[in-house]
């Protein structure tokens, strides 16, 4: 809780983000959208493939090869023009930890596009789904699709989300707008889930076992649960009788 307190001790400074494209497993690793929200104003900057193409006036459906690489590479242009335009930033990002899916994956896509990624930070990078583990145990969402669990806990609306293959297909149908919609909504869930864990308004899946199991939970339960809270203040004055009624018996 610590580390991410100290990510959004000045929310302007702070950024949610995630991005979407093709698997960087697969042979086409392109990158179609990739959004950014600020934690203080809550304005999100989303920098579109589709976008891209259409002010160039090419119709996405019929852009050939090469198009489509010129228009990844200007998105990508404008999001890492916004990295350095932001320096001393946190990203909270989602599972962004390699180059299948991640900072490295972004980096080295727009490398292969000729392109000079700006420089984020380990130490400005906080990965949500593993601090929410840390804060409330393994058990806190359902591991299948933990942001999607964590979501319907909370009664975050999800209209646009798409998952997995379905996006994906939707991607090679060059059908963008639905993916840029699902990124926006994933966006959504981010933000509130960050802001409410902050607040300690988050509600998990984690049970009671779970909770006390992690990192100072006993402490953390015990602050905020009355008896232990009682005792806590009564044990001085037990002490104190106790040490009394000792006294008692070896004077009597």
């Amino acid at each position: 809780m610590a580390e991410l307190e100290r990510a959004l001790a000045s929310r302007h400074h702070a950024f949610v983000l995630h991005y979407i494209g093709a698997t960087f497993a697969s042979a086409e690793r392109r990158v179609t959208a990739v959004a950014a929200r600020n934690m203080g104003t809550g304005v999100t900057h989303c920098f579109e493939v589709e976008a891209e193409l259409r002010g160039a006036a090419i119709d996405p459906m019929a852009a050939s090869a090469e198009q489509l690489d010129k228009a990844e590479r200007r998105l990508l242009d404008a999001f890492y023009a916004f990295a350095r335009a932001h320096p001393n930033h946190f990203w909270l990002h989602w599972n962004m930890r390699n180059s299948v899916f991640g900072f490295l994956g972004l980096e080295n896509r727009y490398r292969e596009l000729g392109g000079y990624p700006a420089a984020i930070p380990d130490g400005y990078r906080l990965d949500l789904a593993d601090r929410l583990a840390d804060i409330h145990g393994d058990s806190y969402a359902d591991t299948a699709n933990r942001l999607r669990s964590l979501a319907d806990i909370n009664g975050i609306p999800l209209p646009h989300l798409v998952d997995g293959q379905p996006q994906g297909e939707a991607l090679e149908r060059r059908e963008f707008g639905v993916g840029t919609r699902s990124l926006l909504n994933r966006i959504d869930v981010m933000y509130v889930v960050a802001t409410r864990t902050l607040e300690g308004r988050l509600k998990t899946a984690t049970t009671f076992r779970d909770r006390v199991a992690t990192a100072g939970g006993w402490i953390k339960w015990a602050k905020g649960h009355p008896v232990a809270v009682g005792f806590a203040i009564a044990a001085p004055v037990i002490t104190v009788v106790l040490g009394c009624i000792k006294l008692w018996v070896i004077l009597g």
